[in-house]
């Protein structure tokens, strides 16, 4: 039943994400072609006006990737598909991981594309070098590999925007509880949860910087090491999947508690 429950959100979330994610696509390949052509005045019109398309598709895909998982929750739960996904026999813990499950999915898909449109976009022989030498800098300056700094940091930004998403996916849990100004409600807790968090992630870093010096520095002094830098990237990806885990499961126990639907 997970299998199925999952194929239903994954499609629902997917259907208006695959059209930023093709035109993203798109529009980058016509900035590649485009910028292999010897360059005229035209050309640059439309080089700048496909690079601005592609900006606002990758805005759009991160957008739209938060909203569809929200709004898939809230109408797969407490509104129009309600009564129907609570009648299904499988338990409420299933409903809720195939949505978390959903929302790990589309964010990883997204951040792929992203990640491709922008290869496809602005790679090209002289960038292609650019950006090498520019990560072997950053190895060395991290006294680390070119795959290790690119995997720290991927995982990093992606556990963070994990992070929102559930943040917000709780928000909409507690602010359901109540009998009206759900959606206000919703939007002001999964604000405040990620503030607080976030807040508490401070607090951590402070504590652990007492018996680690080089983090202690992003505190105390306005350079910092790469060594603390590294420290923190390495605390924070802790700090995020602890929270993402907390943040799971305090939303599937209020959940199981019952729901109520409009």
């Amino acid at each position: 039943m997970l299998k199925k429950l999952l194929k239903y959100d994954l499609k629902w979330c997917f259907k208006p994400l695959l059209v930023f994610y093709l035109l993203a696509i798109f529009f980058s390949i016509i900035v590649r072609i485009v910028e292999s052509f010897e360059q005229s005045l035209i050309l640059l019109i439309i080089d700048k006006i496909c690079c601005g398309v592609v900006i606002a598709m990758i805005i759009n895909i991160l957008i739209n990737c938060f909203m569809r998982n929200w709004a898939r929750f809230v109408k797969n739960i407490y509104k129009d598909e309600a009564y129907l996904t609570h009648t299904l026999p499988v338990n409420k813990n299933k409903i809720y991981l195939s949505k978390i499950l959903t929302a790990v999915i589309t964010l990883l898909t997204s951040f792929i594309v992203i990640i491709v449109c922008l290869a496809i976009a602005t790679l090209n022989e002289e960038t292609w070098i650019i950006l090498k030498e520019s990560l072997k800098q950053s190895a060395i300056f991290f006294n680390s590999s070119v795959s290790s700094f690119i995997i720290v940091l991927i995982i990093t930004i992606f556990f963070e925007f994990l992070f929102m998403m559930m943040s917000g996916t709780l928000g909409i849990i507690i602010g359901h509880k109540s009998n009206n100004l759900k959606i206000v409600k919703s939007i002001l807790i999964g604000f405040g949860t990620y503030m607080i968090l976030a807040s508490i992630s401070l607090v951590i870093l402070y504590v652990v910087g007492i018996f680690n010096s080089d983090i202690m520095s992003v505190f105390t002094n306005m350079e910092v090491s790469s060594n603390a830098i590294k420290s923190i990237m390495v605390v924070g990806i802790f700090i995020y999947a602890i929270y993402n885990f907390v943040l799971y499961f305090v939303g599937n126990k209020i959940l199981s508690k019952g729901v109520n639907i409009d």
